[in-house]
């Protein structure tokens, strides 16, 4: 049995996975600059690249992501 479709807006699929991707360790964020699904990461890392492909796979198999090293998101006080 094929895995359910989800649709090709960006925005749609970030909301899909949002949840599951930003429990992995070593994501700082995701979002859909320019229209492209981006992940940003604390550091670069090969396993947690592959560990964010594998959430895709099961929602969106054909979604293409973008990878960005920004270092660890932290909350900033109001000025």
């Amino acid at each position: 049995m094929a895995p359910p479709k989800t649709p090709s807006d960006p925005r749609a699929l970030k909301r899909k996975v949002s949840p599951q991707i930003l429990q992995l360790p070593g994501v700082s964020g995701i979002g859909v600059p320019k229209g492209q699904l981006t992940v940003y990461l604390e550091s670069d890392s090969e396993d947690i690249r592959e560990r964010v492909r594998e959430v895709l796979k099961t929602v969106s198999p054909e979604a293409d992501v973008v990878f960005l090293v920004l270092g660890k998101f932290s909350k900033q006080d109001p000025d």
